[in-house]
């Protein structure tokens, strides 16, 4: 705040008198929040959290605006309207960040009674802010204005600050525990961005305005430090772009980072007079340029490049599917023929013949489930695969299935043997159809990284979590600890796939996809290493 008797300010906001730090501070936080925040909300008009973002980068600005028009004013006039709209975007700005992580958390608006309680906690400030309880005065001849300020006002506001971030943090916490990892990530990256943000713009804020009202500090520049906060907010926002496409906009936010970057560098022109650093920040300012072209260029290839891909996708699926159901009825027919050809429907055959049709029957069967799992890949592609959910006994049912793989375990000369802990019941709700796929798959997985030994199939249930749990556990291979991450992924089929060349390295993909996206169960596999065999296993919450 600069006195009357100094010249007045261009457009309101540019004095000589004012520290170079203002503009510092305000203009590059400004026009990034702005830059990022627009796009956000032309992108995705529709979106309500990317409203919300929009909203909150418009406060910021409307904040440092009025900060602006603050500091380099000398009008009285102009000076007593604009401050009541301090603590009013400051409330507003508390109470949006919560609303937002809210909306970011669930992707759904909140209830009413939220909304209830956020008007509120505003509700003293909209009361309060245009009344002398909030400024009382203005000393014109040095330009104060914290003597007449009210204290009890500016400490509820920042505790309004306070509060969002401890709401905040515990949305998140709760989140955070019931997530999965691609999401634990964002809620990471989102949850420091906000929290970094209200820290120092509240924390900053009150802080400058405690200090210099007990005379420790001759102004409130302090606060200005605060403002870098929603820079940092903005990066993480960028980041959340650009890795996991939270708000769909890769290229532009990379675009605004970079041109943020440079508009910083450039803006430090305003805080230096020395000719050397003068010199410094031009150099900077232009390899900061040539590189954050570079990484345009970079993104926008690699854009092109999985557009490319996701068009390439698109043509494998419908090769798959289309592939896929032209097999399927040629090796009906084969299996058909084949098992009327053994069960002696066409007439008495040889042991030759019968041994040598077997094998056609086997390898036709095994042939039709390939079939059918790259059935189910394509429909999973195609967006989604489709379940019938029943409640389903899972004792008599994973018994059954068991049963149907002993032979290929004889072949092996390997022992499958299954087993439940002796509840009454194991009802859960599933697709009976996709459950046996996945069963199936674990079982043969087994049997093909068992050369020798046993494989068991466990069931159990437990009341107090609420699920019901299913072990395939063998005496083979194992499973090196540098494999497991990769396991569950299309087309990993890991070291032992030289074991059986029949395996698609897409049956763990499936299971996984049918368990947890399906089922909203959880599979994983354990193993204690190389030669010390493994275990698979996937829980199902119990039926209501």
């Amino acid at each position: 705040m600069i006195c009357y008797l100094y010249p007045n300010p261009i457009y309101l906001l540019f004095s000589h008198d004012v520290p170079a730090l203002l503009y510092y501070a305000q203009i590059p936080a400004t026009i990034i929040a702005l830059l990022l925040g627009f796009y956000i909300f032309w992108n995705g008009r529709k979106f309500l959290l990317n409203r919300l973002l929009f909203l909150i980068t418009v406060l910021f600005s409307l904040w440092t605006f009025t900060t602006l028009i603050v500091w380099a004013g000398n009008d009285g006039g102009l000076f007593a309207f604009v401050w009541p709209f301090y603590d009013l975007i400051l409330g507003f700005i508390a109470i949006f960040c919560i609303y937002f992580i809210y909306v970011f958390l669930d992707k759904k608006d909140v209830l009413v009674r939220i909304k209830v309680i956020f008007l509120t906690l505003l509700a003293p400030i909209l009361i309060l802010a245009p009344t002398n309880f909030n400024l009382g005065g203005f000393n014109i001849t040095n330009c104060d204005a914290f003597d007449f300020e009210s204290l009890p006002l500016k400490i509820f506001t920042t505790s309004l600050g306070v509060l969002a971030m401890v709401w905040i943090l515990i949305l998140l916490i709760r989140k955070y525990r019931i997530s999965d990892s691609s999401f634990k990530k964002q809620i990471i990256l989102m949850g420091t961005g906000i929290e970094f943000f209200l820290f120092s713009f509240f924390g900053m804020e009150f802080l400058a305005t405690y200090l210099v009202k007990i005379g420790i500090l001759p102004n409130s520049q302090l606060e200005l430090y605060g403002l870098f906060g929603m820079v940092i907010f903005m990066i993480y926002i960028s980041i959340l772009i650009v890795r996991f496409k939270a708000f769909d906009g890769k290229l532009f936010a990379t675009q605004v980072l970079v041109w943020g970057l440079v508009i910083l560098i450039g803006s430090e022109f305003f805080f230096t007079q020395n000719t050397l650093n003068i010199i410094l920040i031009a150099i900077t300012l232009v390899v900061s340029a040539g590189l954050g072209l570079s990484i345009i260029r970079s993104v926008k290839k690699e854009i092109e490049n999985n557009i490319k891909l996701k068009a390439f996708d698109v043509l494998k699926s419908q090769f798959l599917s289309l592939a896929s159901h032209q097999l399927r009825n040629p090796i009906t027919t084969i299996i058909s023929c084949t098992s009327m050809f053994l069960d002696g429907s066409f007439g008495d055959i040889s042991e030759l013949q019968k041994k040598m049709l077997s094998q056609m029957l086997f390898g036709a069967r095994n042939m039709n489930g390939s079939v059918e799992t790259y059935l189910t890949l394509a429909k999973i592609e195609q967006g989604g695969l489709q379940y019938n959910m029943a409640k389903l006994d899972m004792a008599p049912f994973a018994k059954e299935v068991t049963e149907q793989q002993k032979l290929e375990a004889e072949k092996r000369n390997l022992v499958l043997s299954f087993e439940a802990d002796g509840q009454s019941s194991y009802f859960v709700n599933g697709d009976k159809i996709h459950l046996t796929q996945v069963l199936q798959n674990l079982i043969d997985n087994a049997l093909k990284h068992t050369k020798e030994g046993w494989i068991k199939v466990k069931l159990s249930k437990d009341e107090t979590v609420g699920k019901i749990k299913i072990v395939i556990s063998d005496s083979g291979e194992g499973i090196k600890p540098e494999i497991m991450p990769k396991l569950f992924k299309e087309f990993s089929r890991g070291e032992g796939a030289k074991m059986d060349v029949m395996g698609s390295g897409i049956g763990l993909f499936l299971a996984k996809e049918i368990i947890e996206k399906g089922h909203h169960g959880k599979i994983w596999a354990e193993s204690e290493g190389a030669g010390k065999g493994a275990s698979f296993i996937f829980e199902l919450p119990i039926a209501q």
